[in-house]
């Protein structure tokens, strides 16, 4: 029995996506099913933007595949109107391939460049989404801007009248957020985008901080020869540190322990 693989079909509104899948099959409309997989977005520089996704398959391998069960994880989804729904539904195409039961990658079509440049908005795109429930679930009102950063670096910023709540103490909240969002990317298709948040420069005044914390705790280090433990920091954070005392000849660095409690040791080279 033939089972029903997602087949994507893209335009600028969904009647052109769904015009073009018409075409591809050969087919009228009265003669598929139409799925919408994601509604097309304008995004903001370039970054989020997305054409719409339609999911189009002949009513003889839909009736086949209603014959019999199918995988949750392979099934296609179907466009919910829940505010919640918004992320699976972008990266419905992503979760389709991933599935652990999908079959093999030589059997699969291949995937172009410009396929996956789509899909990697729409991720993006979705994990704007998620964030923005999160978010409001917090009680906080917030706005979210993608913003393009270096080879592939995006920025998400936030605008809010509560930045203290959505930094949180030590920045624990926002740093917690980015790392929620960092595992969605992952796990939707979008591993090699690297997710930063922000809100009211907070990024741009922790760098100053841990700037000056690496070099008194390097001065302290050499004046006792004693090594230091700093606080435990999210891996961004270690880097900065270790990066402002690469080039100190009087003190090495390194880290220890396990996440979420790994910490930068600052000793006597």
């Amino acid at each position: 029995m033939e089972e029903w693989t997602m087949t994507i079909y893209t335009g600028k509104t969904e009647e052109a996506a769904i015009a073009a899948g018409l075409t591809a099959l050969n087919s009228r409309r009265d003669q598929v099913v139409i799925k919408v997989v994601a509604t097309p977005r304008k995004g903001w520089l370039g970054i989020g933007r997305r054409e719409a996704m339609v999911d189009i398959v002949l009513k003889t391998v839909a009736e086949a595949s209603s014959a019999a069960p199918v995988p949750e994880s392979s099934a296609a989804v179907v466009r919910s109107t829940e505010p919640t729904s918004s992320a699976a539904a972008s990266v419905a195409p992503v979760a389709a391939e991933t599935a652990t039961d999908a079959p093999s990658a030589s059997s699969e079509p291949t995937v172009t460049p410009q396929e996956r440049r789509k899909r990697r908005e729409a991720a993006i795109e979705a994990v704007q989404d998620y964030l923005a429930t999160i978010v409001e679930q917090l009680g906080i009102d917030a706005t979210i801007d993608a913003e393009a950063g270096a080879h592939r670096q995006v920025r998400l910023v936030f605008t809010t009248d509560k930045e203290g709540l959505l930094i949180g103490k030590h920045g624990r909240t926002i740093n917690a957020l980015q790392s929620l969002a960092q595992l969605f990317l992952n796990h939707h298709g979008a591993a090699h985008v690297e997710l930063e948040l922000d809100v009211a420069n907070y990024r741009e005044r922790r760098a100053a901080t841990l700037s000056r914390l690496a070099e008194s705790t390097a001065r302290e280090v050499v004046a006792t020869g004693k090594p230091i433990y700093l606080d435990p920091m999210p891996s961004f954070e270690r880097k900065q540190i270790h990066a402002v005392l690469s080039k100190n000849r009087y003190v090495t660095t390194y880290s220890a322990g396990k996440e979420p409690h790994r910490a930068v040791v600052i000793e006597p080279a």
